[in-house]
């Protein structure tokens, strides 16, 4: 495997649902039908709701604006049930049924090892920090970790990711950004980042050697 003194590449920086975990989107839609949350109800408020709304509530409890309290109570009043799936007191609760994938860990590990400066950016709540701390050994792994609770900023805004860049002490050209998500892999683009759009973790790792090669 290259090092880092041959790549173009000096810092890797991951997000961590769907990419350092399983995919998110089968796990929600499980909970969501376990929870007996309405279809029809659930997809009108994901139309109208989008996730990349800066000023939607989600958005707003991701950047630490509003406490999960606060957050529950709207939901609970606008779908009742959806509420169950982000409250840490629900069996539904979302944060521990993502599992970590042991082989994007161990890879973390062996760039940290190469040379390589290693991230965690990731859109956040404050209260779910806990599972992912437990699930991660953040200071073995990671050189900077974002979280956008405790920063007030959160993907795709474009501070977020120079945010990132300027704790890493990189230029944002030697920084490779791995999302599941394509409007934040987007922006991170303009921000003159390298990515990969990961659709399976394990098989991005593939792609993840590739780029280290040559961006």
């Amino acid at each position: 495997m290259i090092k880092s003194s041959q790549s173009p590449i000096d810092a890797v920086v991951f997000d961590w649902g769907g990419v350092i975990t399983v995919p998110p989107s089968p796990v929600v839609d499980r909970l969501y039908r376990d929870a007996r949350v309405d279809k029809k109800k659930l997809k009108d408020r994901q139309d109208q709701y989008r996730e990349e709304d800066s000023e939607s509530h989600f958005a707003r409890l991701e950047r630490g604006e509003l406490t999960l309290s606060e957050y529950l109570a709207w939901s609970r009043n606008d779908l009742p049930g959806a509420e169950l799936i982000w409250d840490p007191s629900s069996p539904y609760f979302l944060f521990p049924q993502l599992e970590v994938v042991p082989e994007v860990v161990e890879r973390i590990v062996e760039l940290r090892a190469r040379g390589f400066a290693t991230g965690l950016l990731t859109n956040n709540i404050a209260e779910a920090w806990p599972v992912v701390a437990d699930g991660l050994a953040l200071d073995e792994l990671f050189d900077v970790v974002v979280n956008s609770a405790f920063v007030g900023m959160r993907k795709p805004e474009h501070r977020i990711y120079m945010h990132t860049v300027d704790q890493l002490g990189v230029s944002a050209d030697r920084v490779l950004f791995l999302d599941d998500n394509r409007t934040n892999v987007e922006a991170a683009i303009a921000c003159g980042l390298h990515t990969i759009e990961v659709k399976q973790p394990i098989s991005a790792l593939e792609t993840l050697e590739r780029k280290l090669e040559s961006v």
